[in-house]
């Protein structure tokens, strides 16, 4: 039983949603503790909070979801969603780290086999790790964002130690595409910029998110699993919780959230690297209830199913042939790549934004879409 996994809500918690009103959050979801679990079959989201911070032992800290932040989350008002969602409880951190590591796994394993979307708050983001290897039984191809400060390929000076690194050298690799979002120059080592190129990975520096929000979008809309650094976010924002001036600002940060959960391919979402800070927790609340409100208004479309709903534009730039789609129900893009004879993998559809497009038409080819040319073209 799922939730052998999970202590209960406690008391202190249930008996705040006795003092909400119905149109609470607290008062619309199902709570361990305090109601049945009807099963998988019977639930669209799950929520659960983590305190487990023992992989990284650079960091000291302690994340009680009971303190303040299940208060904060449950006192906002419920939106007008018609799907279920339940709130499993605090995981049980095991006898080791990997007893952890094991239980969670097995978790989103099990809702992602039963199409229920993972929501997670609490621990260190080495758990990223984690979620990729639960999803690796279920999925052929895994997209992963990180929404962080820096990228990490190195941990204590350690490549192999860090958990991105440990994704890309796993010997069942099946990481399609890894993206960053928010990383800040100064943070992030030559070594690890020119890594990211040559991985044909893709990076969204900061400076471009704040320049035009929508650009995170497209990759957030491919995305398997993202998980969330709180260190992305500046420190003014957060009431300097953390040493970092520059950052996305809260806005930013739940608009993020807001993308991740209105992607109907991804599994899992995850926040990592919080504490027991009060403006923490109201931002996680928040965040939490922004990735909800995205998942309400998830739409499925591809542009190969159902051609009826899309407008279509050919055009050439230097020889490469693209097909672009323009969603008429919501206005979204996508990107083909039509010279059969350069591609050298399967051929898929590249999200984007009108942006992209235009470009094009002024013959020039998008950062965006030349990141993920060089995983079809051998010689680009």
């Amino acid at each position: 039983m799922i939730l052998e996994y999970f202590n209960p809500v406690e008391k202190n918690v249930l008996d705040f949603t006795n003092k909400l009103s119905s149109t609470n959050f607290g008062n619309k979801i199902g709570i361990n503790g305090r109601d049945g679990f009807d099963g998988f079959e019977k639930t669209d989201i799950v929520v659960f909070s983590i305190n487990d911070y023992r992989d990284d032992q650079s960091v000291k800290k302690s994340f009680n979801a009971d303190k303040d932040f299940r208060k904060k989350l449950y006192g906002l008002h419920y939106g007008n969603w018609k799907f279920k969602l339940y709130d499993l409880g605090n995981l049980i951190s095991g006898d080791r780290v990997s007893d952890t590591k094991f239980a969670i796994e097995k978790i989103i394993e099990h809702c992602n086999n039963n199409e229920v979307f993972v929501i997670t708050v609490g621990g260190t983001q080495e758990l990223t790790s984690t979620c990729y290897n639960s999803l690796k039984r279920c999925l052929n191809k895994i997209n992963l964002v990180t929404i962080n400060n820096r990228v990490d390929f190195v941990k204590n000076g350690n490549v192999e130690e860090s958990y991105l690194s440990k994704i890309i050298m796993d010997e069942d690799n099946k990481l399609n595409q890894y993206s960053n979002i928010g990383f800040q120059k100064h943070l992030t080592s030559t070594d690890e910029i020119e890594l990211i190129d040559k991985m044909k990975f893709e990076a969204l520096s900061l400076g471009k998110v704040k320049s035009n929000l929508v650009e995170a979008e497209p990759i957030l809309r491919d995305a398997n699993i993202v998980s969330f650094n709180i260190m992305s976010i500046k420190s003014g924002d957060i009431n300097n919780a953390h040493q970092y001036p520059n950052g996305l600002t809260a806005h930013e940060f739940c608009s993020l959230a807001m993308y991740s959960g209105l992607s109907s391919k991804t599994k899992v979402v995850s926040f990592f690297e919080n504490w027991d800070f009060k403006i923490i927790n109201s931002l996680l609340a928040e965040s939490v209830w922004y990735t909800v409100d995205g998942f309400n208004s998830r739409f499925d479309e591809n542009p190969h199913d159902s051609s009826e709903d899309f407008i279509t534009y050919f055009i050439d730039v230097d020889n490469y042939k693209f097909k672009f789609f323009k969603s008429l129900i919501t206005g979204r893009w996508w990107v083909e790549f039509l010279n059969d004879e350069l591609i050298n993998v399967e051929k898929d559809m590249i999200s984007c934004i009108s942006n992209d497009y235009y470009n094009c038409k002024n013959n020039i080819i998008s950062e965006r879409i030349l990141t993920r040319l060089k995983n079809k073209i051998t010689w680009i």
